[in-house]
């Protein structure tokens, strides 16, 4: 049992392309940018403070909209696996360590609705670590099988 739940675990993690995951991670960036270009002063509450601290509102919704465009390009012409696609996930990655960061430390305690953007911190972070992961792996088996 533990083995097949191990091995189950291991071809869903690994094995899986990421194309949904990154689609997910596009929608909730098209919808932030969406969210800040819309009238109103949403860096007025304390949340985003240090998010206003770097850039304003329409700044952070121009970032966010144009993370989300490339973010379907790369999906919708497969290429994803290319290492402009890479760099992308880095800078994906690090806009959403910012974004929740930011969040986390601007109030206390931390917002309940944050978690969804925990959660997307993360899977940009596992898009962009995956391939690392996976090539170390393959270049192991690699120099194990001219060993034998």
């Amino acid at each position: 049992m533990t083995c097949k739940l191990s091995h189950s675990l291991s071809v869903a993690i690994f094995d899986s392309d990421l194309i949904a995951t990154r689609l997910l991670l596009g929608f909730a960036e098209f919808l932030w940018a969406v969210m800040l270009f819309w009238p109103g002063e949403t860096f007025n509450r304390p949340t985003y403070s240090l998010m206003a601290a770097v850039a304003s509102e329409t700044v952070w919704a121009c970032a966010f909209g144009l993370t989300s465009y490339f973010q379907l390009h790369i999906v919708l012409n497969s290429k994803q696996h290319t290492l402009s696609a890479h760099y992308f996930a880095l800078w994906n990655a690090l806009i959403w360590a910012y974004v929740v960061c930011s969040m986390l430390l601007s109030v206390y305690p931390p917002p309940a609705a944050i978690a969804g953007e925990i959660s997307l911190m993360l899977a940009a972070t596992w898009v962009f670590v995956r391939p690392i992961i996976l090539q170390h792996y393959y270049r192991l088996a690699y120099e194990h099988g001219r060993q034998h």
